[in-house]
């Protein structure tokens, strides 16, 4: 999110928090999503939301349900693509935030599956908030911060019990508030989400590569990097390693396609990729696109 969202929500003291949970494309594309992964999917929400709502209603962390300040419901759905209105509701709150619960919720929810994925980059919006928009001071900060990291890190099974879409009935979930669109999880951060080993998703960039296998009916390839900037960009035998990546581009599933070509013909090819770094290495790629 946007830290300049946040003037947005100065003025709010609301009883509760409208949200939206938009399941994208496969199934979904149909207005058709698996039951039994939206059922484990929104096991995972209700809690990840009525946890966030209780933080910023009281400037505390609760597991419990039955000790949440905090409730999500469902509301009425909306024709798209499988789209998921709700609602979160508080009975008290003890005006910690001073009226910007509904932005702490938002900053919240980004750094749970951000800290989740292993990207960092959300907390700074939080902490700002609390430094520079509500004065508080530095030992106050660092409470409340380890406090949401504390929440985050308790939430994991719910976090991954709400990405189960994903790759299977779905390409991505977008969250959704009264300022937009706040997050967009698709499959590089559910497999960092579901990483055994410690794992972060790198912002999308431009990567030259060549691919040396290609699966069109599972939209998955092999390639080796053009650049070979370390030790690691080859095998022990000299030869270019070689790593696993999945192509969200629907461009993929056409023929001809500049994957395929690619291919077909062993030349470079320029993607812009999401990647998955673990111990310092890139071991995933994650296609948006290609030129």
């Amino acid at each position: 999110m946007d830290v300049n969202q946040i003037d947005a929500f100065i003025a709010e003291d609301e009883p509760d928090y409208p949200f939206e949970i938009r399941y994208e494309g496969r199934d979904a594309e149909r207005h058709h999503i698996d039951m039994a992964s939206l059922a484990e999917s929104l096991d995972g929400f209700s809690r990840i939301y009525a946890v966030a709502a209780h933080f910023a209603t009281t400037g505390q962390y609760a597991k419990q349900m039955q000790a949440l300040n905090a409730k999500a419901y469902v509301r009425e759905p909306k024709a798209k693509c499988v789209s998921i209105a709700g609602v979160v509701a508080w009975a008290t709150t003890n005006g910690v935030f001073q009226g910007l619960g509904g932005v702490v919720i938002t900053l919240v929810l980004n750094h749970i599956y951000q800290r989740n994925s292993g990207n960092k980059e959300e907390m700074k919006h939080l902490r700002e908030l609390f430094e520079k928009q509500l004065g508080f001071n530095q030992k106050y900060v660092e409470r409340l911060m380890d406090t949401v990291d504390k929440l985050a890190d308790a939430l994991q099974p719910s976090v991954k019990k709400s990405v189960a879409p994903i790759g299977e009935t779905c390409d991505r979930i977008d969250l959704y508030g009264k300022s937009g669109k706040q997050s967009s999880i698709g499959l590089a951060e559910k497999e960092a989400i579901l990483s055994a080993e410690p794992a972060e998703i790198l912002p999308e960039r431009k990567y030259s590569i060549v691919i040396s296998g290609l699966d069109r009916i599972t939209k998955t390839c092999k390639i080796s990097f053009t650049e070979e900037d370390t030790e690691e960009s080859v095998e022990d035998d000299g030869s270019p390693r070689r790593i696993s990546c999945d192509i969200t581009d629907p461009v993929a599933t056409l023929v001809p396609n500049p994957y395929l070509d690619a291919f077909a013909t062993g030349r470079p090819v320029r993607v812009t990729a999401k990647a998955m770094l673990k111990n310092g290495v890139i071991t995933k790629l994650f296609i948006s696109d290609a030129t």
